[in-house]
């Protein structure tokens, strides 16, 4: 009778090793890995009241990204938001971002030379510089034209031009450098010192300018430009930093669209139209990233809004602590 029972217990419990591994400790590839932060990031949608392509376009990648990435929580537009930066366009800009954007998500605006163009291209206007900004700042409602948030626990750091592209032409002998952008030495100091709050290598951290530090990534010809390499220099002391630019409007299927200098640098292309030195403008093209932040790594998925299709997937990996 003893040892029926032992057998009994023994067949007893080898069904239970068998079930139990498979019912209740079963391995799920989404919960172990899952993403610590979904955020999406465009560029250069120039919105403007008689743009209707543009404003379009814009509306459409608000739709792809809802449905590619409904759990994405925030948006970061990488400049370029107008098209001039008249009153009407920054409206009009947060009237199609009210409607077709997830409103439950953060909102992180980058100012591009367009945002200044109201005294480049309407000079009756005698706008000034400290217009330009504070209306930035105020239909955006953010605090600065450079400044920082922590999103899950993120460092999201925003630099910005402080001069407009009418100023600074007026002040350079090479027209090349009208859309370039102008970052002071008070900014510079303030980027070191918010780049040191709570830094560790193994956190990312996400900084955007408008335009790309030359010779950098794809289509960075057109770039900063005025202590560009002083910029460069102090972001390399931080590794884990990833810089997204715009600007150039080049088309996210180059190899040098994402590149690894010291730091990793993203060109973030443009909704509005894409465009190359060899090729000109692509009215269809309308691009952008959704990025999956893990614990180990990040993922670009670069998107194509016109057809709503991937592009690639780059992932580079999260240095471990």
């Amino acid at each position: 009778m003893v040892v029926k029972r032992i057998i009994s217990l023994v067949i007893t419990l080898q069904c239970l090793i068998v079930i139990v591994p498979h019912s209740v400790f079963a391995f799920n590839p989404e919960a172990v890995d899952k993403p610590k932060l979904v955020f999406a990031v465009i560029s250069d949608t120039h919105v403007h009241p008689k743009k209707l392509h543009y404003n379009a376009k814009f509306k459409h990648a608000l739709q792809d990204l809802s449905a590619i990435a409904p759990n994405y929580e925030t948006l970061a537009v990488v400049g370029d938001l107008t098209n001039r930066g008249l009153p009407a366009e920054y409206d009009l800009f947060n009237d199609i971002l009210s409607q077709y954007g997830k409103t439950n998500s953060n909102l992180v605006p980058i100012l591009g030379n367009h945002d200044w163009y109201e005294s480049l291209k309407y000079p009756k206007h005698k706008v000034s510089d400290a217009q330009l900004a504070k209306r930035f700042i105020e239909k955006m409602n953010v605090p600065h034209l450079y400044y920082d948030k922590w999103i899950n626990g993120y460092h999201f750091v925003v630099l910005g031009s402080e001069k407009s592209p009418k100023t600074i032409s007026a002040a350079s002998s090479d027209p090349a450098t009208i859309n370039s952008a102008y970052i002071s030495e008070k900014q510079l100091d303030w980027l070191e010192e918010t780049l040191a709050v709570q830094a560790s290598r193994n956190k990312p951290i996400f900084v955007f300018l408008h335009q790309p530090i030359q010779n950098t990534v794809y289509g960075s010809e057109l770039g900063v430009g005025h202590n560009d390499q002083k910029l460069l220099s102090i972001l390399k002391k931080y590794p884990q930093v990833i810089l997204f630019s715009g600007h150039s409007h080049y088309p996210l299927n180059n190899p040098k669209t994402i590149i690894r200098d010291g730091i990793t640098m993203v060109n973030t292309s443009s909704v509005a139209y894409t465009y190359t030195t060899e090729s000109g403008e692509n009215q269809i093209q309308s691009q952008g990233y959704v990025v999956n932040v893990f614990e180990n790594k990040i993922e670009f998925n670069a998107r194509e809004f016109s057809n709503q299709s991937w592009i690639k997937k780059i992932t580079i990996p999260i240095e471990k602590p």
